[in-house]
């Protein structure tokens, strides 16, 4: 298992594996139907909390915004809706940024979309389309 990884099974509120398996679903990369997500958490001080998820199959990881997960972000309520709204982005939309692709699934194609910030739909588009190239 990954350094700093976990996922908490017998939580009885898990809310990151709980957006893992609804959200997230099946690996854009290795195509693992379930692939029980791990994740760990990073704080910043500034308020800028991201969560990390691991592939444990193919070890590709996405970063996703701790607000987007919670929803936080979905309204101009808040901060980090607001600054959501300024960027022009989607509101009710979660957004993840590609951190790695496991070695075994890069490609030229899809290794363009590390680091680069989509949204779900669209990394699960977008990671088709680079494999079906």
């Amino acid at each position: 298992m990954a350094a700093g990884y976990a996922r908490k099974e017998n939580a009885v509120y898990d809310i990151y594996g709980r957006f893992a398996d609804r959200d997230i679903g099946e690996c854009p990369f290795c195509k693992n139907p379930e692939p029980k997500w791990l994740y760990r958490e990073e704080w910043k001080l500034l308020g800028n909390n991201s969560v990390y998820f691991k592939c444990p199959c193919c070890e590709s990881e996405l970063m996703v915004p701790k607000d987007d997960i919670t929803g936080l972000s979905f309204s101009k309520a808040s901060s980090s809706g607001k600054k959501k709204a300024n960027a022009g982005k989607v509101m009710n939309e979660p957004y993840v940024t590609v951190i790695k692709i496991g070695f075994e699934y890069k490609n030229a194609k899809n290794m363009l979309l590390v680091g680069e910030e989509m949204t779900l739909a669209q990394l699960k588009e977008r990671a088709e389309k680079a494999r079906s190239i």
